[in-house]
């Protein structure tokens, strides 16, 4: 069964998994492509095959983990980093109009785009005649870094259930925590989410009365020894700057961005078998003393992003 026969044409938002049967699936195809990778095996099966990847905003680890991802599937790879300063964006091309160009242009079998507008991907999936991939919109939505969170959850846990997920920081602007707690929800049995935030980076309402039918949910503004102790995951998120940027808060930034700080001292008081992660990039909210120990998992994280990303994009590509 291929992944879009669940996911529809496009995997554009974690609403679009339905059950823990289809991320099992994909989780198994992502085993496939780890052996593969850590085999040095030649593995082609989208040779012929053309994927662009359109990014508006800065990024690392999806950019490259998308590239690296479709390169060695063997696929032809277009890919712009810059979309809104390198591409006709600056003359006012519309979001529809430069998918439409693209799929032309290109010829390309499936889209991957990051764009600010919590609707792009949906906007691109109604005018694209190709699959559309969600590599972050707005402040909403990070649906292939959920998998690859879950992913390493699975891995190094050995279940998906009865879980303690810590998650801290930006609760309020970051995407990665709003589409892990709700693909958590979807999947996950007898889990604890404590949430942990300033009054200010607060969860949505909306998004913590959602979860609350899967899940047991707690909320607080303190990272304390009690709250971290038990946890399986410490899930650390940065205080996202640009947005504040964007709305002329700079001040406020200033005051909330080192709210809570990871260190190594607090690490020494979670279980042994605990895992520490990070979507990264980290800009002082996980001290680098604490890379030393072994239940940091934010380097590993990232690594399962390019076995993630291999099978979701063979997947929806090999029918």
């Amino acid at each position: 069964m291929a992944v879009n026969s669940f996911f529809g044409k496009s995997y554009i938002s974690i609403d679009q998994i339905r059950n823990r049967g289809q991320v099992e699936w994909l989780f198994k195809v992502a085993d496939k492509m780890k052996l593969k990778v850590e085999k040095r095996e030649v593995y082609e099966p989208l040779k012929g095959y053309s994927v662009a990847v359109l990014f508006y905003q800065p990024s690392t680890r999806t950019f490259t983990s998308f590239v690296a991802a479709a390169k060695r599937l063997g696929a032809y790879v277009t890919s712009v980093h810059g979309m809104e300063q390198f591409s006709s964006v600056t003359k006012g091309e519309t979001l529809e109009d430069t998918i439409r160009s693209i799929y032309q242009t290109t010829a390309a079998d499936v889209i991957v785009i990051r764009h600010p507008e919590n609707n792009s991907s949906l906007v691109a999936s109604e005018v694209s005649p190709v699959p559309i991939i969600n590599a972050g919109s707005g402040k909403q939505e990070h649906p292939t870094q959920a998998l690859l969170d879950l992913y390493t959850i699975y891995h190094y846990q050995g279940t998906m259930d009865n879980l303690r997920v810590v998650m801290v920081g930006d609760l309020l602007y970051g995407r990665t925590i709003k589409s892990l707690a709700k693909l958590l929800a979807v999947v996950s049995k007898k889990t604890k989410l404590t949430l942990v935030a300033p009054d200010e980076l607060a969860a949505p309402a909306e998004l913590v009365k959602a979860l609350k039918k899967k899940l047991t949910v707690v909320e607080t503004n303190q990272l304390s020894e009690a709250v971290i102790k038990n946890a399986d995951v410490v899930y650390m998120t940065r205080v996202q700057k640009e947005w504040f940027e964007a709305a002329g808060k700079m001040d406020e930034y200033e005051r909330l961005k080192d709210n809570f700080i990871l260190t190594r001292h607090m690490v020494s008081k979670m279980k042994k078998l605990a895992m520490v992660m990070h979507p990264l990039p980290r800009v002082g909210e996980i001290l680098r003393e604490v890379d030393e120990d072994g239940r940091a998992k934010y380097f590993e994280e990232m690594r399962s992003g390019l076995y993630v990303r291999m099978a979701l994009l063979e997947s929806i590509l090999i029918k």
